[in-house]
């Protein structure tokens, strides 16, 4: 395994102090019910798991602090501006197919919802279809592979059933017949797929329900409002984007958007060359989201380091204060 060979080597080198650290492969039997004041749970996962975590006794009991990252159904928006043979265009579907492929589409930032100007819908499917036409799934070994297995065989059963949910409220447009993944006959594999869900609903299951795996659904929009409201129906996500030179109609949607996410990524004609894929989070950068992406933070530099930090106010004489603050 590839978390306890981490483990073993940061143990061996002495990184970190002993103690600092422990790997557990396995139950953590009553561990959670020792937690106290002084400790802190992180937490990423299913979002079920995560209420779960924080419904715990030793949690409300002591009011333990709670770090939870969790289901995320990231949204990847196509401004009305956007050319079909722009730059702009071509970073929107490359940054779609890529959170489609890369690591199979098990990643907690990959884009699950796609959404286009109605007028633009049938284009867009064409692109991704010629853009994920060329994905060749099986051995990751193999030097001609580009899209490895699922986790496992329980990951692979999950995301056949929440294809069948998505296909409830659309049609699946993009995928293999007859699939084989290429150089192997085990394994956990499934194909790239699209689907479309032409007259998208708030309750639909693609808004609220995450297939981890490589699979998007692309739904129309018809302004700016109505795409505001159709990501915000996810119900809080850790990071969406949105493609477009048009100012007026990126102010319009990033804040209308900003209350649901932890982070938002623009992607413009001007950096479509050099553009930070929506999925990588940088140091610096909160990763977190409200509602069902969990409530938490991570990284944002000073800020997520804080909730890891206890912190007290000292009043009394002045002298005394800073030289115990070290002033003196």
């Amino acid at each position: 395994m590839g978390a306890h060979r981490i483990v073993k080597i940061a143990v061996e080198e002495k990184i970190l102090p002993d103690g600092a650290l422990s790997f557990i492969a396995g139950s953590t039997g009553n561990l959670l019910e020792l937690l106290e004041g002084q400790d802190v749970l992180a937490f990423t996962g299913s979002s079920w798991t995560g209420a779960t975590l924080r419904g715990g006794k030793a949690v409300i009991a002591h009011s333990v602090r709670v770090n939870v990252e969790a289901d995320s159904l990231n949204a990847a928006v196509l401004g009305p501006d956007v050319d079909e043979s722009s730059d702009v265009m071509n970073l929107f579907v490359a940054d779609v197919a890529r959170d489609m492929t890369q690591k199979t589409g098990q990643k907690c930032t990959a884009i699950r919802r796609v959404y286009v100007p109605a007028a633009k819908l049938d284009a867009v499917i064409e692109l991704l279809r010629d853009r994920l036409s060329a994905t060749k799934v099986g051995d990751p070994s193999r030097e001609e592979v580009t899209m490895g297995p699922l986790a496992t065989a329980q990951q692979l059963r999950d995301v056949k059933d929440g294809i069948a949910k998505l296909a409830s409220c659309g049609e699946i447009v993009i995928t293999t017949k007859d699939f084989a993944p290429i150089g192997t006959s085990k394994g956990f594999f499934v194909p790239p797929t699209v689907l479309v869900a032409k007259s998208p609903q708030a309750g639909d299951a693609v808004h609220t329900h995450e297939v981890f795996g490589p699979v998007v659904t692309v739904m129309p929009y018809d302004d700016a409002a109505a795409a505001v409201r159709l990501v915000a129906a996810g119900g809080g996500g850790l990071v969406s984007s949105v493609y477009s030179d048009d100012k007026e109609f990126l102010r319009d949607f990033v804040l209308g958007i900003a209350p649901f996410h932890g982070r938002v990524t623009i992607g413009s004609s001007k950096i479509a060359a050099q553009a930070v894929p929506p999925g990588t989070v940088l140091p610096q950068l909160v990763h977190g989201g409200p509602g069902r992406a969990g409530g938490g933070e991570e990284l944002g530099g000073r800020r997520g380091l804080a909730f890891y930090m206890q912190r007290v106010a000292l009043q009394g004489d002045r002298a005394i204060v800073e030289a115990l603050a070290g002033k003196r």
